[in-house]
Parts: structure tokens; C-alpha cells; sequence
């Protein structure tokens, strides 16, 4: 799992970032407060980042950041005084960026931005531009953010790319391009991708000042002229990322269950009103299983309602693993479904079996020590007629399952 070295020799600024870390941080993390400690800690393991104090009292001259940045790790300074030629001093040196120790906020801003590289470091960028010097420039500086870069020449290899690698997560883009520019590229992935989920960044190099309007007109997030300072690049990607994070965030908000984390039942509606559509135009087939949790009222009554949460959350981790890739959501209380769209009715039921002997040989732990469970599914499976006529023959299916003895799977083909 990757780490953060943090390095702060301030006995009450360690406690204020030692909290911090603690609620806010996505990693495990160290915390130093000499070099020599700092040196203990990067023997021992591998960091993807290091927050380094400036000035410590076996280093008052910044001798950590070499000892950091020799180490091949990431390093952001944070310092309380830092004039315009240390500044230069400490970019030319490779360091990433620099906070100034403030106050509270700052610290918050940088538990902020090592969040942003961790997730960084999962990120594929893709890049398009024909000039392969400024585009070797501009991939250093996306790697030193740890992002993983794909480079492209042209707007046409950039849509190539694109379907190529769907998880490619944010496009930064030339304008003045062969066979198509980037405003071009920008219209045409706008047709089936927003802003608001796939982010996209305009370059140019060109002194017409109505570009940059012309890039956030027709779908980019943000627009920088070339050449750029480091910084004005490294902070309009970071802030890009993560204001597409906050609106996933609200998204989820409105579209996953609070306790469980599965999709609710109104977008379980939404999204299988599309499928729903799509099977009726392709004259293909769905799957659709509802499953209950058996006896779960007597586990509320016995051991407490949150033993009966923690089993929900338990239970939603298996069902979202088995059926990865397909629309699961909590419908309601207890009870959960699935829809599976372009899978032959055989290996569907492999699936459901195989969840049913998971849930069923699971030991589920709560408050109080361990519990076993048992759940009942009903699946339907044909042309429907309608999606809620659909629904409602794997109603019927779950009732027989459970009216027969529970802990089984009935199937409805009619």
C-alpha cells in the first residue's frame, strides 16, 4: 500500500498534521521530525510522497530535501518563509511544489494534495499534440503529478486511444493539429461524454484571443497558453481533477445507498429503464434477480440494528464483487437486485449460485462476534413486456423461494 513520509519538527504542528492524516488521509503515513529520523523511515520503506519540512535542527539549511528527493520520492516542501529565489532554488531541484506553514488551512491543503496523487497515481492522461517537444515538456510534468501518460499526435489517434483505453480519465489537448485540431476532437467526444465526467484541458500556443473562449464554448474544462509556468500548469490540472471528484462525490451522493454503497432503487430505475429499452430494440434478452436476506428481521431483534448493518455492508461487498460489472442496487430494506444485460441465462445462474454458496458459507462479523446467513433470490429472465412486469415476475420468483424453504433460487421463464 503506498505511504506519505511526513517530515515536521514542530511538536504542535506534528499534532495538528498527525490529525489531519489520521481523518482525512487515504494512506497509511510517517511522521518524522529530524533527517535522521526521515532517513530511518525511507531505509525501511517506499513512499510516494514526502511533505518536508524546510528547516529542521539536524537540517537547517533544506539538507532533507536531497536526502528525499535522491530517494526517488515526490516532494512537496513546506516551509514558513520562502523568498522567490529559494522558490526557484527548490523547483530547480526537482521538488514538486511548496506550501507555506501558515496556519490550519494549510496543512488541510496539503493532506488535500497527497490525496489528489494517490489518486493520480491510478490515473491515465492522455495527451495530443504533434509537437513531440512540447509534448515530452508536458508528459514529465504529468508524470512528475504521477500520472501515467498516453501520448498521441492528432486528434484522430486521440479518439483511437480513447476507445482503446476507456479509463483514460482527463485529455489535454493542442489546438493546431493534423487531420483534426483540437476544438474539432473536443466536439466530437462531447457527443457522448460531458464535462462533468470527463474532464478536458485546451493548449495553444497561438495569440488569437478569442481561442480560449472558442475551447470552453465548445466543451473544455479549462484553456492555458504555451509556454506556462510550472505551477500555473501543476494547479490547473490538480484543481480540474478535483473539481471532477467533487461532482462524482454529489453524484454518488444522490445515486448510492448511504449505508451500503450500492446504487439506490431510483437510479437502479433510471439505468434499467435504458437497458430495458435497448434489449427491447436489439430483440435481445435481460436478467433481472431480486434477493432478500432470510430471517433478517430476527437478526435486527436479537443482536441489534448494527449487526444488522454490518451484515448489509458485508453482504453488498460480496454481491458487488460476484456482479462486477453489471447494475446492483439496494432496493430496499433487506432486499437487493440485479440486472444483467448480454449474458446467456446458464452462466447467469452460475453467478447466482455462486453468490448463494458464498453468502451461505460466509461468516458475517458484527459487534458481538460472528453470524451466518442465508438469503433467497428470485430471477426472471425472457422478453419482457414491460420493465415493471419484469420486476414483478422476479417478485413472484423470490416469493416462491422463500415460501419453499428459503436459502434457494427460483427461476420465472414466462
Amino acid at each position: 500500500m503506498p505511504k506519505l513520509l511526513i517530515i515536521e519538527d514542530s511538536p504542535l504542528m506534528q499534532k495538528v498534521i498527525k490529525h489531519l492524516a489520521t481523518s482525512e488521509l487515504s494512506c497509511k503515513f510517517d511522521l518524522a521530525s529530524t533527517m535522521a529520523e526521515a532517513q530511518e523511515f525511507i531505509a525501511k520503506s517506499d513512499y510516494f510522497l514526502a511533505l518536508a519540512d524546510l528547516h529542521l535542527p539536524d537540517a537547517p539549511n533544506g539538507e532533507v530535501i536531497d536526502v528525499v528527493l535522491e530517494a526517488g520520492i515526490t516532494t512537496i516542501v513546506l516551509t514558513a518563509s520562502l523568498d522567490d529565489r529559494k522558490r526557484k532554488a527548490m523547483l530547480d531541484r526537482g521538488v514538486l511544489d511548496y506550501i507555506y506553514k501558515e496556519n490550519r488551512d494549510s496543512y488541510i491543503s496539503a493532506i488535500k494534495l497527497a490525496n489528489q496523487l494517490l489518486h493520480n497515481k491510478k490515473t491515465i492522461v492522455l495527451l495530443a499534440d504533434d509537437s513531440h517537444t512540447l509534448r515530452t515538456h508536458i508528459c514529465k510534468q504529468l508524470q512528475r503529478l504521477l500520472f501515467n501518460v498516453i501520448e498521441v499526435e492528432n486528434g484522430i489517434e486521440a479518439l483511437v486511444a480513447l476507445k482503446q483505453h476507456p479509463q483514460i480519465e482527463l485529455l489535454i489537448t493542442d489546438f493546431n493539429m493534423p487531420k483534426m485540431n483540437g476544438i474539432q476532437l473536443i466536439r466530437k467526444i462531447r457527443q457522448t461524454r460531458s464535462r462533468d465526467t470527463f474532464p478536458i484541458i485546451g493548449l495553444s500556443s497561438s495569440s488569437d484571443p478569442t481561442l480560449s473562449a472558442q475551447f470552453i464554448k465548445y466543451g473544455a474544462n479549462d484553456f492555458l497558453i504555451t509556454p506556462f509556468i510550472h505551477e500555473e500548469f501543476q494547479w490547473r490540472i490538480l484543481r480540474t481533477m478535483e473539481q471532477i471528484s467533487l461532482f462524482k462525490k454529489i453524484t454518488d451522493t444522490a445515486n448510492k445507498d448511504y449505508l451500503t454503497k450500492l446504487y439506490n432503487r431510483r437510479y437502479f430505475y433510471t439505468q434499467s429503464r435504458k437497458l430495458f429499452k435497448k434489449a427491447l430494440a436489439d430483440d435481445s434478452e435481460l436478467v433481472i434477480a431480486l434477493i432478500d436476506i432470510d430471517f433478517f428481521k430476527k437478526i435486527n431483534d436479537s443482536y441489534g440494528h448494527d449487526s444488522g448493518d454490518a451484515v448489509l455492508v458485508e453482504l453488498a461487498a460480496i454481491l458487488q464483487n460476484i456482479f462486477q460489472g453489471f447494475i446492483v442496487a439496494r432496493f430496499g430494506g433487506e432486499e437487493f437486485i440485479v440486472i444483467i444485460d448480454n449474458v446467456a441465462i446458464e452462466l447467469c445462474a452460475k453467478y447466482f449460485e455462486q453468490f448463494r454458496e458464498k453468502i451461505e458459507e460466509n461468516c458475517f462479523i458484527i459487534p458481538d462476534g460472528e453470524l451466518s446467513v442465508t438469503v433467497s433470490l428470485g430471477v426472471a429472465w425472457h422478453k419482457p413486456g414491460s420493465l415493471q412486469c419484469f420486476i414483478n415476475k422476479a417478485d413472484v420468483a423470490l416469493y416462491q423461494a422463500k415460501d419453499s424453504g428459503r436459502n434457494r433460487i427460483v427461476y420465472d421463464a414466462q
